[in-house]
């Protein structure tokens, strides 16, 4: 036991001194952001300065203290920081999230887009689709990079059950805004309809990889891999789905716990419990038996 603490420890202080300077002031940048109700430029600003202070002046390296003794030192490492957080730092990416979804999910610009757009949108809540249809093809022929536009597309051709034509254009959608929550949701939905269950994979493993925070991309991996009898990664979704959903305090959880129970069920008539049980317990699950 104390050799198997010894190789911990050891790990452990060859992953910290593995870190570089910039990694060490990152990570220390992004527990400051994350104290933070709201994400400016001045406290990012903040935490960076007070983050590099506190991480250069604890460095056992003396030149690594010289060299933030420099103008050039301190702006070189200031820029390093600043492209290093949007790509590791989860509040900086989660801020960075919501301000494109701002952009994207907005009236069009364009007066004869928007209006086509509007009519459209009343035919939609009148179901009558084919008119919606006919609107919102004017809508992006006056404004090609209308994200809301192709959405509705999508919706409507998938409300006349033409898969093919939604998953066109949710894919148009996509080309604009690859991180497009609506248009990810929708097209693996219009997957799982056609039955083509490892594009919907696809599709619900980039929604989880640009909103992780969302549940419904665990949902709807988890519903597919078990469809392809990947029962291990199905119930590992699902059991992320069914945390995300409670803590949220969502309806959908009941959606989960269901799902939960049918899986359980396949899988014991399979003989395949301790799949069930394997994966539960990795997500300090405990069963009643």
């Amino acid at each position: 036991m104390t050799k198997f603490f010894t190789l911990i420890s050891i790990i452990s202080f060859h992953l910290l001194c593995g870190q570089t300077l910039e990694e060490k002031i990152a990570i220390k940048s992004c527990e400051c952001l994350a104290s933070k109700s709201k994400l400016t430029e001045e406290n990012t600003r903040e935490c960076i300065v007070t983050s590099t202070t506190t991480v250069v002046f604890s460095d056992p390296d003396a030149k690594n203290r010289e060299h933030f003794n420099t103008v050039d030192g301190i702006q070189n490492l200031f820029q390093k920081i600043t492209a290093i957080l949007p790509k590791t730092c989860d509040s900086i990416k989660k801020s960075n999230s919501i301000e494109k979804e701002k952009q994207f999910y907005t009236a069009s610009k364009n007066e004869k887009a928007q209006n086509a757009y509007t009519i459209a949108d009343d035919m939609i809540d009148l179901q009558k689709y084919d008119v919606a249809i006919e609107s919102l093809l004017n809508a992006i022929k006056n404004d090609p990079k209308f994200v809301m536009a192709y959405d509705n597309l999508g919706l409507c051709y998938r409300q006349l059950k033409d898969y093919d034509k939604a998953i066109r254009y949710y894919k148009k959608s996509l080309e604009i805004y690859p991180e497009g929550t609506f248009a990810l949701m929708n097209i693996g939905v219009a997957y799982g309809f056609k039955s083509d269950f490892k594009n919907a994979i696809i599709i619900y493993e980039k929604l989880k990889k640009y909103h992780p925070d969302n549940a419904e991309g665990y949902f709807g991996a988890g519903k597919n891999y078990f469809l392809i009898n990947d029962y291990e990664k199905a119930l590992d979704n699902i059991f992320t789905a069914h945390r995300i959903y409670t803590e949220e305090k969502s309806d959908y959880a009941k959606d989960t716990e269901q799902l939960i129970g049918i899986f359980y069920s396949k899988l014991k008539n399979e003989n395949k419990e301790e799949v069930f049980k394997k994966i539960a317990e990795k997500h300090n699950i405990k069963l009643n038996e």
